[in-house]
């Protein structure tokens, strides 16, 4: 038998059931788990995963299951009768500010459409007065949206549907009148079922949930809940930790991985006065932030609020269609006056006006293109709405954004030069600096040792390792000074001698290679080339992309213009634009515009985002800056540039089956017009026809969900953006200016 929460334990101090905001029964407790009863969960449209990442910040919780359906919530926890009692105390308090609910007022349900469907079997054997009751109440609620669309808005597509079921209702065809409004019901479901669909998909892919944050109070350290931390605290994060809030450093040194947040893909340094922003993470080091932006309004759950707001928009063949259907309203209701004015047959009438473009005309696009929404996401490919469909079919220009998107992002040891090898070896030389950089959580270093690994190379010992954030690493070996780390570390910083080295280091730096250096004894002894790799499916995603009518393919980069033009020619593109700035890239995409061309852009890094919003279509990879997945129109979850072309080959299906359906029902119904109105078609045979064909072009309209077979593969599982990986980094333009002579661009070397 449940128990009240007041039953936990005579020890726990929670509030009397008659103070309670919400009720809270446990239905089962055991030493390290509860069962709770909260009838809360039965609110419409209730965010549930939003809820169950705010049950995960009480403290002492463990795990958190709820089951909506039964108003059920499993959380296994510490065991402590405190945390017991802590947790019922806040579901009892829970206030409702503090859920979240997703758009709209209910979640569609398919009951009415079940109990339409029982009633059209159960018509025939039903007493005629009865079924003739049932079918009324049945199409009441469409009957007066027509009514008040009459008065409201004139007369429209509503006021042709209530006339024409319930002039066949009027006249005793109840089951015409019923099948039709079942099918218009039918579209109503599908449409917003899948709508509702990519929209919860967006929302809990992009919002971000921290657990619980550390900050500063009466001068000592404490962990509280993530919805406690308010604008002015102190907040402290070490090494491996998410940074939970958009912020400054009040204190202390790290190194901060912006890759899920900025695109950057090189850890930066940070300390005293430097911005921080929320959903990044410490590599290494310790700093103390001063909130500025908490909850709601840090960066990332800003762009998570308008990314879920971004499907709202209806395309432009979507509203054609709709003014279309709109349009031949009086259309259809002057036939039919004219059919009676000329034959004085009422059953002539019934036929004209139980035909009707509305359905075929006003559901095909938006099923279509939701479905297409709704596959593209469980494909890897997330379409922010009609209109981006629609562009992106029309895009006769892509434009890529070269680090992170042509290429991987992977750093990979090219070379090893050693510059003195009568002192040190190519095997010796990889050996120190992986026994050295294997202490480090850099990309770079994380390169360095799996080179290492790869050849079994052995340890080198060495002393202690001091690190100068944002410039490299030194040590001992052998009772020498080592340094490793960039151009401008060692020769600005630490005046060692490079010049001699020149010609080695432009050579690498020509073939589009990274270069960290090794100093020893107070001398260069050796070189280390990284490149990024060039993704494997960039030459089959541009072929792809030529196939399905893309006519020009053009790649931008900060790289030297030698190593882009290289690039470029590899995979067969028709233009590159290289030594590049930022603010550059948009420029060109708008020149492209200007010149007549449809454009999408491809890129990933928060300098990205001008282009993204200035190009017809934007499109980001998914380890993108925020910013750049908030302005982009479409999204990539899986990091495989073969999405683009997904994306590409499945707005043109959707596209196509809209636009030959949109032919077909003016065609068919065009013709069930005038065999109508001559006497040749009666209303049960009107309406059959009608509807099958309507019901044909929906069911046509549903295959747009299925991508064109290049698409490859089976759906699969998403992993959410900001729960990918973060050890995959991105190599952005600024590294690569390092290759070159850029001292000042040097990486970040730990």
């Amino acid at each position: 038998m449940p128990l009240e929460a007041s039953a936990l334990s005579s020890g726990d101090n929670v509030q009397p059931l008659h103070q309670r905001r919400n009720t809270v029964v446990v239905a089962h407790a055991s030493p390290k788990r509860l069962r709770l009863k909260l009838p809360l969960l039965r609110q419409p449209r209730l965010d549930v995963g939003h809820l169950t990442s705010h049950i995960s910040e009480f403290d002492g919780v463990e795990s958190v299951r709820i089951n909506a359906a039964a108003s059920s919530v499993v959380i296994g926890h510490d065991g402590e009768a405190a945390t017991r009692s802590a947790i019922v105390h806040r579901l009892e308090t829970l206030s409702h500010d503090t859920l979240r609910f997703l758009n709209g007022d209910s979640e569609p349900s398919i009951t009415p459409l079940a109990l339409r469907a029982a009633l059209l079997l159960a018509l025939p054997v039903l007493p005629a007065t009865l079924g003739k009751a049932l079918v009324w109440g049945a199409i009441a609620p469409r009957v007066l949206r027509g009514v008040w669309s009459l008065f409201a808005k004139g007369v429209s597509v509503e006021v042709l549907d209530a006339t024409a079921i319930s002039l066949g209702a009027a006249q005793g065809r109840t089951g015409t009148a019923l099948l039709t409004d079942e099918l218009m019901a039918t579209g109503d479901y599908l449409e917003e079922t899948t709508e509702r669909h990519s929209e919860d998909l967006l929302s809990h892919l992009l919002y971000p949930h921290p657990a619980s944050a550390w900050i500063v109070r009466d001068e000592e350290v404490v962990k509280v809940p993530f919805s406690d931390v308010h604008t002015g605290d102190i907040v402290v994060v070490g090494a491996g930790e998410l940074i939970p809030v958009d912020g400054v450093v009040h204190d202390g040194v790290a190194q901060v991985n912006q890759a899920s947040v900025t695109g950057e893909s090189v850890p930066v340094g940070k300390e005293t006065g430097d911005q921080v922003i929320a959903g990044s993470v410490v590599e290494s080091g310790h700093i103390r932030i001063e909130a500025h932006h908490v909850g709601d309004e840090t960066t990332t759950a800003r762009i998570a609020a308008f990314i879920h707001e971004s499907l709202t928009a209806k395309s432009d063949t979507e509203r054609v269609a709709e003014d279309f259907a709109n349009q031949r309203v009086l259309t259809t209701l002057g036939l039919g006056l004219a059919t009676f004015l000329l034959t004085g047959d009422i059953t002539r009438v019934m036929s004209v006006l139980l035909i009707d473009y509305s359905c075929a005309v006003k559901l095909s696009a938006p099923v279509a293109i939701r479905s297409m929404m709704s596959e593209a996401a469980n494909r890897g490919v997330l379409i922010k709405g009609g209109p981006s469909i629609e562009a992106l079919s029309k895009v006769d220009t892509v434009v890529f954004d070269k680090t992170g998107t042509l290429t991987r992002g992977d750093l990979a040891i090219t070379d090893i030069v050693p510059l003195m090898p009568e002192l040190l070896s190519e095997e010796r030389l990889l050996a120190m600096a992986a026994s050295i950089e294997e202490h480090s959580r850099h990309p770079v270093a994380a390169a360095i040792v799996q080179a290492a690994r790869e050849r079994g190379t052995d340890h080198v010992a060495h002393e202690d390792i001091d690190v100068e954030i944002a410039h490299g690493l030194r040590t001992r070996v052998d009772g020498q000074e080592v340094l490793i780390g960039s151009r401008h570390f060692l020769q600005d910083h630490e005046n060692i001698d490079l010049h001699a080295h020149e010609d080695a280091a432009r050579a690498l730096s020509a073939e589009g290679k990274m270069l960290l250096y090794v100093a020893f004894g107070g001398q260069a002894v050796g070189l280390i080339a990284l490149r990024d790799e060039l993704r494997a499916e960039s030459a089959d995603t541009v072929k792809r992309l030529r196939a399905a009518g893309v006519e020009r393919l053009i790649m931008l980069t900060g790289d030297r213009k030698e190593r882009a033009e290289a690039l470029a020619a590899s995979l067969g593109l028709d233009g590159v634009f290289a030594e590049l700035q930022p603010e550059d890239k948009a420029e060109i995409v708008q020149k492209l515009r200007d010149d007549g061309h449809h454009t999408a852009f491809v890129g990933d890094g928060i300098n990205d985002a001008p282009a993204l919003a200035t190009a017809d279509v934007g499109i980001a990879m998914p380890r993108g800056a925020d910013i750049a997945r908030a302005t982009a129109d479409i999204v990539l979850l899986q990091d495989c540039l073969g999405g683009v072309a997904d994306a590409r080959e499945a707005s043109q299906t959707a596209m196509d089956i809209i636009r030959s359906n949109f032919r077909a029902a003016i065609g068919v119904n065009t013709g069930l017009y005038v065999v109508a109105s001559i006497g040749w078609l009666g209303p049960v045979a009107a309406a059959t026809l009608h509807n099958g064909t309507t019901l044909g072009l929906l069911a046509r309209a549903l295959s747009a969900s299925r991508f064109p077979e290049s698409a490859g593969e089976e759906p699969r599982d998403i992993t959410p953006v900001d729960e990918a990986p973060q050890d995959k980094v991105l190599v952005d333009e600024t590294s690569e200016a390092v290759a070159g002579d850029n001292h000042n661009a040097a990486p970040t070397i730990h």
